[in-house]
């Protein structure tokens, strides 16, 4: 009984212990503000909590809250279904002092548990009040009607260091400056990196923007991509310039036509093309004291070297396996040289590598195998031999030593004579104590067999048919390339499948969760699949003009009001409150339906 008693115990208390690490309670807010500037401090927590108690808020005024609001969701994976909930309370906060203030945990009950949430930084800067910059804060609603300039919107190509020596990593980090609103992004040009080895260093999938402390002005930045680079030459190399197309959201200038132009249609989007400037990095050459066997290893790093085996018998194949860890230019790293004994047959080494890149550089491992097999028995040895490497934070070499190894091979079946080895790449067959085959001397004499092909009826056939279908092909493409030269045609085509393609790019966001893009995804597809329908360019659609097209086209009321009511309901929702899943996932069938009805009621 006490047993039982115990294991339920045990069972309960590590039950608890499970829910409890599930708990999350975090805070978030921008990490810089301007003083005078009012912002949203959220605590968000995925179980229901109570109590919540703030700490000191130096530096800041409380205007309003805890503002609460909560969300759930439902999924079903395989049969397997998972709700999530979370809660979340907001402050509006008031920055009264310039400085840089840490705000300490707060806490929270959550059942008979109190929970607390981590620390943050938040940087408080003096009003820019230059008047390049002044009033285009993103946070308020003037930067919907800002002039667009090179000092309020550029993109940037940032490095940690613009002087290293050759192999050694810099991290080049491509951003996005902006105190615009951004709808998103177009084509882009990315640098070639001539004179670099270049590695990609993950980043999330979509953009997201932080606010940054440039100079005294706040900008909102994102990363668009971030590579570590290892020079290959000494000398200036200078990275070309990054560009790309940014699509800004602004207002329009207002018209006096109507009370609804205050609600729909009061917004253009504007492409602006913006090129960062070239960079140029000094690469220095390595110090005087080059050992003679450094092979352009940079980094720090350890060497590990082990055999499968030490005693076998002759034939038998042995493996070695070298292993350079730690963090450099593990890529370029070259296999080591070793003064294997004459009477191992040495295949060349086969090369691994478990690598990760980051900030930190480049991570990991390479390893190289070394196929070995002794022909003749005997006692043998395999020399140790240095590795050499440029450790660029102390600016020195070092040098690491693989083991000595000792192989005793006893005298196997075949020790002297020819043996077969049938599995391995380099040769199938292997003769040992033979230098040549012999030539066979017997006479031979070659004899005709069958009829003579030449001038058959089959002979003339193998190039008469091959011209005829030659014919046909070059037929078939001039017609090819006729239709694709009438593009409006072509987009008529083509408009049902690439509409359907954007609708499934909206069903991997609305999976995701990712609420924004799903509705954006949306309203691409529709725009899109009508102006490519109807022939028209997208700048002359709008919702005032589409009804009137639609119906010209032969598209009944009802259809038509099924459309309108779509391109509403992305607009309203990316200005409402989070929508549930059941909402997306009825917006989305409907897109389906609309546009299928639409390409068999357009004429």
């Amino acid at each position: 009984m006490k047993k039982i008693l115990l294991s339920l115990f045990t069972v309960i208390l590590i039950t608890t212990s499970v829910f409890a690490d599930k708990i999350k309670f975090t805070v978030s807010a921008p990490n810089v503000v301007e003083l005078g500037e009012q912002f949203r401090l959220t605590y968000s927590l995925n179980k229901k909590g109570k109590s919540i108690k703030l700490p000191a808020l130096d530096g800041f005024r409380v205007l309003m809250g805890p503002s609460t609001s909560s969300n759930m969701s439902t999924q079903i994976i395989n049969g397997k279904v998972t709700s999530n909930s979370s809660y979340s309370y907001t402050y509006v906060l008031l920055a009264e002092k310039e400085g840089k203030f840490n705000i300490k945990p707060a806490i929270i009950s959550v059942g008979n548990e109190t929970k607390t949430s981590n620390t943050l930084s938040i940087e408080v800067v003096k009003v820019n009040k230059n008047p390049h910059n002044s009033g285009s804060n993103q946070t308020n609603n003037s930067s919907s009607n800002q002039k667009i300039t090179e000092n309020n919107l550029f993109v940037k190509v940032k490095l940690d260091r613009k002087s290293v020596y050759m192999g050694e990593h810099i991290v080049a980090t491509i951003k996005v400056y902006t105190r615009l609103t951004i709808a998103g992004f177009g084509d882009s040009k990315f640098p070639s990196f001539d004179g670099f080895l270049s590695q990609e260093v993950p980043t999330p999938g979509q953009i997201t923007l932080e606010r940054e402390n440039i100079n005294g002005t706040i900008y909102n930045t994102g990363i668009i991509r971030k590579l570590i680079l290892f020079p290959q030459h000494t000398g200036e190399i200078t990275i070309d310039p990054f560009e790309l197309e940014v699509i800004i959201r602004q207002a329009k200038a207002k018209r006096r036509n109507g009370f609804f132009d205050d609600f729909f249609d009061n917004y253009q989007d504007i492409r602006v093309p913006r090129r960062s400037k070239p960079i140029k990095i000094r690469v220095k050459d390595f110090p005087s004291n080059k050992p003679a066997n450094f092979d352009g290893a940079v980094g720090n790093f350890k060497l590990t070297t082990t055999i499968d085996k030490d005693s076998v018998k002759a034939n038998d194949a042995i493996t070695m396996r070298v292993k350079v860890a730690g963090n450099g230019n593990l890529k370029l790293i070259k296999p080591l040289e070793f003064n294997f004994p004459a009477d191992f047959e040495v295949y060349d080494p086969k090369t691994s590598q478990n690598l990760k890149n980051s900030e930190a550089g480049m991570t990991g491992s390479t390893t190289f195998e070394y196929l070995i097999i002794p022909r003749h028995g005997g006692e043998y040895e395999i020399p140790a031999v240095d590795f050499c490497f440029f450790d660029p934070k102390a600016r020195i070499f070092r040098t690491r030593s693989t083991k000595k190894f000792t192989i005793k091979v006893a005298k196997g079946e075949g020790d002297g004579s020819g043996t077969i080895i049938s599995s391995f790449s380099k040769e199938k067959v292997k003769f040992l104590g033979k230098d040549i085959r012999f030539i066979k001397t017997n006479d031979f004499s070659p004899q005709l067999k069958g009829e003579v092909f030449f001038g058959t009826t089959n002979f003339y056939l193998i190039y008469t048919i091959p011209f005829f279908l030659f014919i046909l092909a070059f037929v078939f493409n001039r017609k090819r390339i006729r239709e694709n030269a009438d593009t409006a045609k072509l987009k008529n085509k083509r408009a049902n499948r690439v509409a359907m393609k954007r609708l499934k790019v909206a069903s991997g966001s609305l999976k995701a969760k990712q609420k924004e893009q799903f509705y954006n995804e949306i309203l691409k597809a529709i725009w899109g699949y009508t102006s490519d329908k109807l022939s028209l360019p997208l700048e002359n659609l709008n919702k005032e003009n589409i009804t009137e097209i639609l119906l010209s086209k032969g598209v009944e009321q009802e259809l038509n009001d099924e459309f309108l009511s779509i391109l509403d309901t992305c607009e309203f929702a990316q200005y409402s409150p989070s929508s549930g899943s059941s909402e997306m996932d009825e917006l989305y069938q409907k897109s389906m339906d609309t546009i299928t009805k639409l390409e068999k009621n357009i004429k």
